[in-house]
């Protein structure tokens, strides 16, 4: 029930933040959402024994958003500062160095990761393109979040009624083929409803090809947030959206299917 009541709280203001108001305040949301989703991992990988340069990797996350944002920021500054100051930093601190690989690594992998993950969602709000003009953007991450949430959702419930086959018991036991399956069927039907709704330029083939696609890269990026959980050895990412956990337990799927949906739409979509 916490699961639906977020989603029918959540969903109108985002719909509100995506379709109607400027870019600016999209780019914003993802901001704050990054940061929240990069302290949740830094969490995660200090219970895991590693001493994370937490501050450091905020500045080379922002500096991955902000080569998304702003042709001129160039993502290699991002990155030439990323693979000098956090070296730099642990060398500051001093030891024992026998952690340094892993401090470093920690550090260093959270930074790009939530910095170019949430990066491609700004990108994909930037897109602009004919018929629609500057709603392109704002359609194709509508059309993400709900192919991926929709997808996500049918995985939930097919898994609890129908479950019966482990889908990858050594990262999360209850996770099933039959909701896997579930939710693949339920990301296809929810491209089919976008294409109803607000998306009128995606044929028949786009909805099976992204339903799939999207739904398929999305249980991914699930299984991989639950490895770090489990490598951490916790339950959720935080507690801060009811019946979901922390940011990075909604948005992990969505992660993941963002730079899919960005090159297909680029690749073969594209006026």
């Amino acid at each position: 029930m916490k699961r639906i009541l977020s989603a029918v709280i959540f969903l109108p203001v985002f719909w509100v933040i995506v379709k109607k108001l400027n870019p600016l305040a999209f780019h914003a949301l993802m901001v704050a959402a990054a940061l929240v989703g990069l302290f949740e991992l830094y969490r995660l990988a200090e219970a895991g024994g590693h001493r994370c340069h937490r501050l450091l990797g905020a500045g080379v996350a922002l500096a991955f958003l902000g080569a998304f944002a702003y042709p001129w920021i160039r993502i290699e500054y991002a990155l030439l500062f990323a693979l000098f100051m956090i070296p730099v930093a642990s060398l500051w601190r001093g030891g024992p160095w026998g952690s340094a690989f892993g401090d470093i690594g920690s550090t260093l992998f959270i930074a790009i990761f939530t910095g170019v993950f949430f990066g491609y969602l700004i990108g994909l709000r930037l897109l602009n393109d004919p018929p629609k003009g500057e709603e392109t953007g704002s359609d194709l991450v509508f059309l993400l979040f709900l192919v991926v949430w929709g997808g996500d959702m049918a995985a939930y419930y097919f898994g609890r009624s129908l479950g019966r086959h482990p889908l990858a018991p050594a990262v999360s036991p209850r996770k099933t083929i039959e909701g896997a399956i579930g939710g693949l069927a339920g990301a296809v039907g929810a491209a089919f409803v976008a294409r109803a709704w607000f998306m009128q330029r995606l044929s028949v083939r786009d909805c099976v090809i992204l339903g799939i696609a999207l739904g398929a890269v999305g249980m991914v990026g699930d299984l991989v947030e639950s490895m770090l959980k489990r490598g951490a050895g916790a339950k959720d990412s935080a507690s801060l959206v009811p019946g979901h956990g922390g940011i990075l337990d909604r948005v992990d799927s969505l992660l993941y299917a963002a730079p899919l949906l960005y090159y297909y739409y680029l690749l073969t979509m594209r006026s």
